[in-house]
């Protein structure tokens, strides 16, 4: 799903109303995760691009954090996940995606997950979740 159809969906479920779109693209793990047995008890690269959609309708205009969705919770909620233990990218993409939509005026988020050294041919292989709350 691209991102203009993420943003289509959203907009459609939110009444005509103004939305923000946040982006967080290229955050870097170091994670253990994988299901073959030359994945396990290592550690790989994997990079995370989130967009959250974010209700406007609360924002007064006002130049200040206070008024809008501070995106810092979720780079933080991110960075946690690097001491945990994954099978597969499409749990930590759902862990991710609880993440990002916790704070209330976020009306729905998509999380990618590309592991970037599996395949030397390759640059990465990866998927995307999305969820409208």
């Amino acid at each position: 799903m691209n991102l203009a159809q993420i943003i289509e969906d959203a907009l459609t479920a939110s009444s005509g109303a103004d939305v923000f779109v946040y982006r967080l693209d290229g955050v870097m793990l170091n994670i253990e995760i994988g299901i073959h047995d030359h994945e396990r008890g290592r550690r790989q690269r994997i990079r995370v691009d989130v967009v959250t959609v974010v209700s406007a309708k609360d924002w007064d205009g006002e130049d200040s954090i206070r008024t809008v969705v501070n995106y810092d919770y979720l780079l933080e909620a991110i960075d946690a996940l690097q001491e945990r233990k994954f099978d597969l990218q499409e749990t930590l993409c759902g862990e991710i995606l609880d993440a990002a939509l916790a704070p209330g005026p976020v009306l729905a988020a998509a999380v990618t997950t590309r592991k970037t050294d599996v395949y030397e041919h390759a640059e990465s292989v990866g998927l995307t979740r999305f969820r409208r709350k």
